[in-house]
């Protein structure tokens, strides 16, 4: 059930992403990055393969859906990098991934903010690697600036929400079958 509704929560914020805020007229360049809290809110709670995965597929997905003006890949590399990192850290150094307190929801809301830094610092560089002439340093320091201050102040409406559905519904509802190979068989 905890797969479903995490596959479910992250295609909405796919979705929301690729038809409503991508698509609103912002003067002062990119909207918020609901993928980037979304996908934060899964790597927070599962192991650094398993976000790597949720990573690269809600990253191909805003690749692949219009108004995507780059090249097919990108956004799915860097998120898939991002998203493993952030697993990988919280795995390492213990910090707890569910929300069952105010720390841990700033936390979860910190790791949302630095991701989305290095998301939008990630992309610009694989942007200057394949030579987009849309990358200066204007552009880059605005977008990302803008980006990372506007996905911080919706992480709470998207990271915290998926970390409650997350951690109330736990892989361990589900009963298993272990043989005597296993850690816990026979």
């Amino acid at each position: 059930m905890r797969s479903v509704a995490t596959l479910i929560l992250v295609a909405v914020a796919v979705l929301a992403q690729a038809t409503i805020v991508n698509r609103l007229p912002f003067e002062w360049g990119p909207g918020p990055d609901l993928v980037v809290a979304a996908v934060v809110a899964v790597a927070l709670t599962t192991s650094p393969a398993s976000a790597a995965g949720c990573g690269f597929a809600a990253g191909l997905a805003m690749d692949l859906f219009p108004p995507a003006e780059h090249v097919v890949g990108r956004y799915a590399l860097v998120l898939c990098l991002a998203a493993y990192l952030v697993a990988l850290v919280r795995r390492n150094t213990g910090v707890p991934g569910a929300v069952g307190s105010r720390a841990s929801g700033w936390a979860a809301v910190g790791a949302t903010a630095v991701t989305a830094l290095g998301v939008g610092l990630g992309y610009a560089a694989v942007g200057l690697v394949i030579g987009d002439p849309h990358m200066t340093v204007t552009a880059v320091a605005t977008g990302v600036g803008v980006g990372t201050a506007l996905t911080v102040l919706v992480s709470p409406l998207v990271t915290l929400p998926i970390l409650w559905v997350r951690s109330t519904l736990a892989d361990s509802e589900f009963a298993t079958v272990q043989g005597p190979m296993s850690p816990g068989g026979w």
